[in-house]
């Protein structure tokens, strides 16, 4: 078996035992698969945790808590090799019953589905550092205190893949990961150079299969084709950062600079990501329908894809940290929900 075969099968039972542990047991779980110093990226409002104690105690037992039947239900599970680091990454679900709240967002007493991404980097057999994505916007829209505008693409579920598309922990295939690799870089450095004089007629990557599905996060929603992205998601984005770019990597500075951190390809599978990977001024309204503030973000976002039979990007799954950039913009999402949740819900302070 090769060792992008075993640090993806680490990650599958790492994510098969955390489930299991009682929450007293938690951070002996993390020990066996983490070095002690193990770095930590999470979504806001979690950001940087610095070692399996902090993980514990602010992430992972908090969550148990919650969802104390929770379980992961993976997509897909991927590894590879990217700026001399072995890196694995999965994507799926939290499913479980929200028994407690958790990050104040009321629980609801039944089953809810938490979207996640999980890109690790391993070293000497051990998790090093890594990064969860989170769609916390979504969980908010299951407890029905959603609180943007209506998102304008599908609020639906994501899809796994379907059967037998090669997704597999037991195996690695590096020769055709790198010819998707060369696909999905193909196409975002095309995404670069668009013409984008005419929002409405935007034409995007020709490397796109006719009946592509583009599944969004809360706040943006899922879409399928090339209209429904320019119409759903790419022209809204535009408008409302018009001078958006992508961070260059210095491939030789440190772990933690900006741009790709994670861009790895396995069989007909990829995944590129950046903490941040873009950066732009919120100049316009149309996105997630708030008003331009003006203000300069910078974004977290991983795209995970599939490559079709005929070579064409045919399902692209997206994580994006949109309550990191309300709160660059100076929107604290969840403070103006703990608001709102306290009223509606008569939670009143004490007199």
């Amino acid at each position: 078996m090769s060792t992008h075969a075993r640090n993806k099968q680490l990650i599958a039972r790492l994510l098969a035992e955390l489930p299991q542990a009682q929450p007293h047991e938690i951070r002996a779980v993390l020990a066996r698969y983490c070095h002690d110093d193990v770095i930590w990226e999470v979504f806001h409002p979690f950001n940087t945790l610095r070692g399996t104690d902090a993980a514990c105690s602010q992430f992972w037992q908090p969550l148990q808590r919650a969802f104390p039947d929770y379980e992961y239900r993976l997509h897909l599970i991927i590894g590879g090799e990217y700026e001399g680091r072995d890196w694995g990454s999965a994507l799926g679900h939290v499913a479980g019953s929200f028994f407690e709240s958790w990050l104040d967002i009321p629980p609801t007493q039944g089953l809810c589905f938490l979207r996640f991404g999980f890109n690790v980097t391993i070293r000497d057999g051990k998790i090093a550092k890594a990064h969860i994505l989170l769609d916390i916007l979504d969980l908010m829209r299951q407890a029905n205190l959603y609180p943007l505008r209506r998102m304008p693409g599908s609020a639906e579920q994501w899809p796994a893949p379907p059967a037998c598309t090669g997704v597999s922990d037991s195996s690695h295939d590096a020769e055709q990961g790198a010819k998707t690799m060369a696909i999905v870089r193909t196409m975002q450095l095309g995404l670069r150079a668009m013409d984008l004089t005419n929002l409405s007629k935007a034409e995007y990557s020709p490397l796109w299969h006719p009946t592509m599905n583009w599944y969004g996060p809360a706040g943006i929603g899922s879409s399928r084709a090339k209209r429904g992205f320019r119409e759903y998601h790419g022209r809204l984005f535009l408008q409302g950062f018009p001078d958006r770019k992508a961070y260059l990597r210095d491939h030789d500075g440190p772990q933690d600079g900006p741009g790709h951190y994670i861009r790895i390809g396995d069989g007909r599978f990829a995944v590129t990501g950046g903490w941040p990977s873009i950066m732009a001024t919120h100049l316009g309204g149309g996105w997630c329908g708030l008003a331009p503030s003006g203000r300069r973000v910078e974004m977290r976002v991983a795209d995970w894809y599939r490559l079709s039979s005929d070579d064409l990007l045919i399902e692209n799954w997206v994580l994006i940290d949109i309550l990191h950039i309300c709160q660059q913009i100076g929107l604290d999402v969840l403070s103006e929900m703990r608001f709102y949740a306290d009223r509606t819900l008569r939670r009143w302070p004490d007199a």
